[in-house]
């Protein structure tokens, strides 16, 4: 699966929903359209569609397939990874091969006092690769801040402890989201309303290529954000921003470039940064 059928697949699904109030992959029935369009959602396996997108990414830029974790095609295990205020459930990592694994007991943080054990220690997490995977594709005006804070105070939780650990976020979001009223009588129509692109775009770039180890912790070696129209009959993801201008989605002053953070180069400047920081044979 690629970028572009992941996000086919992902439209199919949400309005195959709403048409039938049914999740066909689970056989799930709700109330209405809108009930099974956000079930489906916040399953988390269109979520998922997207994290193997990214696995095989990075297996075709030479990434070793049996060092990704999740592997591909699996959700399990994940690895969690102890930063300075939480150990958390990456979404993707890559473990490096030339690097033991030291089990420490925490002395740091919030966690110093909770008698709690990171399972990898410094240098093997310091040298793992790691990218975090979200969408937003309802309410997006009412969560933005909370999205912001959680995504800013995640990069800091790692950087903050792992100087060099190279961090990617990737994000999704719709142009326009699904009218919710249409939804309820099973109706696929989409709200007239665009989403605010430009605070996306202007958000991602200012945490996005971090290059500097020894600050800007809050940002990440790479992000990504996808930003896509599903109202169109092939859903259509954008890697300029003279693309949204030619479709009147941003201003035509708008100055900052999305294909910066498109997914384009995603895991090309991700390695690179890595390669800058440790061996390349850890990876691949």
């Amino acid at each position: 699966m690629d970028i572009n059928d992941c996000i086919s697949t992902i439209k199919h699904e949400i309005e195959l929903g709403i048409i039938t109030t049914t999740d066909h992959v689970t056989g799930k029935k709700y109330d209405n359209g809108s009930k099974a369009k956000e079930g489906i959602i916040r399953s988390s396996r269109l979520i998922r569609y997207l994290h193997e997108v990214v696995k095989y990414d990075l297996i075709k830029h030479g990434i070793d397939s049996e060092i990704i974790y999740p592997p591909l095609g699996q959700s399990n295990p994940e690895i969690k990874l102890a930063g300075f205020l939480k150990q958390k459930d990456q979404d993707v990592t890559v473990l490096p091969k030339n690097t033991t694994k030291t089990k420490t007991k925490i002395t740091w943080g919030p966690l110093a006092h909770e008698n709690v054990y990171d399972e990898y220690g410094k240098e093997f997490t310091e040298k793992c690769l790691v990218v975090n995977v979200r969408s937003q594709l309802s309410s997006l005006a009412k969560n933005s801040d909370t999205l912001f804070e959680r995504t800013f105070a995640e990069a800091m939780n790692l950087h903050t402890i792992y100087d060099n650990i190279v961090l990617g976020d990737i994000y999704l979001i719709p142009v326009f989201e699904y009218d919710e009223s249409y939804a309820k009588n099973n109706e696929v129509v989409f709200s007239t309303r665009k989403t605010n692109l430009e605070k996306y775009i202007s958000f991602f770039s200012s945490i996005s290529g971090r290059k500097n180890v020894s600050d800007d912790g809050y940002k990440y070696e790479r992000c990504a954000l996808l930003i896509v129209d599903f109202s169109n009959n092939t859903p259509v993801l954008y890697t300029t921003t003279q693309q949204l201008k030619d479709e009147r989605l941003v201003d035509k002053d708008f100055d900052l470039e999305l294909e910066d953070i498109s997914f384009t180069h995603f895991a090309d400047d991700l390695i690179a940064r890595y390669k800058e920081r440790f061996d390349e044979s850890n990876i691949s």
